[in-house]
């Protein structure tokens, strides 16, 4: 039995619970903003730009798939 796989970009694993996939998600943001460490130090670039840049691509990283995401009561508190 498979437990778990990547389909469409979207981590499916065997126990239907997202956990795992938002796990993913988060920690694909988290690199993506790690790669930008440059960008935010620049203090030739704008607050404005900056938030353009996470507003953007990290954002539809992080949201990718999310309609599909099934909350739990315990997830919502």
């Amino acid at each position: 039995v498979v437990q778990s796989f990547v389909y469409l970009g979207s981590l499916i694993d065997n126990s239907g619970s997202c956990e795992n996939e938002i796990r993913q998600r988060i920690q694909q943001a988290r690199v993506a903003m790690t790669k930008l460490t440059k960008v935010w130090r620049d203090h030739n670039i704008t607050k404005p730009t900056k938030m353009s840049l996470v507003q953007s691509p990290l954002f539809s990283i992080f949201l990718y798939a999310s309609e599909t995401w099934t909350a739990k009561k315990a997830d919502q508190a």
